[in-house]
């Protein structure tokens, strides 16, 4: 009797398969890769409060945040300025929620498909995060890669992710902000004295001209001073002209510093119903408009005081030039109108 060929060929590849299961499933290698839902970065899940200091880098990108003494994170890259310490708790948070889900790829051929190719290659898409304490102990430490919302095996947002000095790569649960811009990482607010809390504005140009405006005690609103006397100002100018310090915000930030390219637009002082007088000028640098503040330390004490500052250092605020948005130099620009006497 001839045996049955295709009989022969099933039990060749069962005893195959099962082989290949044994092989695989006894391999320490298999084993110690397997995802059970394991913690990504255990010590820093165990304590988040311990980071103290915040590595990023990509192709030629590289910074670094620091808890500086008063626990205030700064940003060593940009003068110590402050950052966002919102946007940092943040990825400190996401970081230690992250667990393992899946195993993914070990070829290096196949990393720049999921985004965790080397990060200091040029064109790199991945991104390198590093979390230490303030004794250097290393709390989490990874390169990450390319996120999803919603997937086929059931997971919510992913994000994968590989160790810089192992091959294997991994699907890790949810996803971490990471701005790829200095600016984004800052706390940018400089100022947000509302509309209602300024009672008066003086302006003076250069070239020695001046002029006020001031609440009127009646409805009509606002009163104003200059070269030509006195009348009530168009509600539409004062009222940008009163909201130059609601919201005030930069989108770059130096050392305070003088330079000879620079030129003065126009000085400025808002009294508060408080009693505080914010003083300052408005300057032209290149393209760019640029504050600068000269507030007297009680003032400095009380704008403290009002909730704010847990967002910045506003004991500082005389130590910096800020260059601030078009739209919000416009808004101080309404002063030369006053000056200038071009009300209607």
């Amino acid at each position: 009797m001839r045996p049955n060929p295709s009989l022969i060929l099933f039990l060749l590849a069962v005893f195959s398969t099962t082989a290949a299961l044994y092989s695989i499933n006894s391999s320490e290698d298999y084993q110690r890769t397997i995802a059970d839902n394991v913690i990504v970065f255990p010590r820093l899940n165990a304590k988040p409060e311990a980071a103290s200091v915040l590595l990023i880098e990509t192709g030629a990108l590289k910074l670094k945040f620091k808890q500086n003494a008063e626990s205030v994170w700064v940003a060593e890259n940009k003068f110590k300025y402050p950052a966002s310490s919102k946007l940092i708790q943040k990825v400190i948070s996401q970081l230690a929620d992250m667990r393992k889900i899946a195993v993914k790829t070990r070829m290096p051929s196949r990393f720049n498909q999921i985004g965790v190719e080397p990060y200091q290659n040029a064109d790199a898409n991945s991104v390198f995060v590093k979390l230490q304490g303030a004794d250097g102990e290393i709390l989490a430490e990874s390169i990450f890669g390319a996120q999803f919302k919603r997937n086929n095996i059931g997971v919510a947002e992913g994000t994968f992710i590989r160790h810089p000095k192992e091959q294997q790569a991994w699907l890790a649960s949810g996803s971490i902000d990471i701005p790829s811009d200095l600016l984004s990482w800052l706390d940018t607010r400089i100022l947000n004295i509302e509309f209602n809390e300024i009672k008066k504005i003086k302006i003076r140009e250069k070239l020695g001209g001046t002029a006020a405006v001031v609440r009127s005690n009646d409805d009509r609103g606002f009163i104003y001073q200059n070269r030509d006397g006195i009348g009530y100002l168009d509600r539409k100018i004062a009222k940008n002209l009163f909201e130059s310090f609601t919201k005030l915000s930069f989108v770059d930030v130096w050392p305070r510093k003088t330079s000879e390219k620079w030129q003065s637009i126009l000085y400025f002082e808002a009294e508060l119903y408080s009693g505080s007088k914010i003083a300052g000028q408005l300057l032209r640098g290149d393209s760019r408009k640029i504050l600068q503040f000269s507030v007297d330390e009680n003032t400095l004490k009380k704008i403290a005081l009002r909730g704010l500052s847990d967002t910045i250092a506003y004991s500082q605020l005389n130590n910096w030039s800020y260059a601030i948005p078009a739209w919000q130099a416009d808004r101080f620009l309404e002063g030369l109108k006053v000056i200038e006497g071009a009300l209607q």
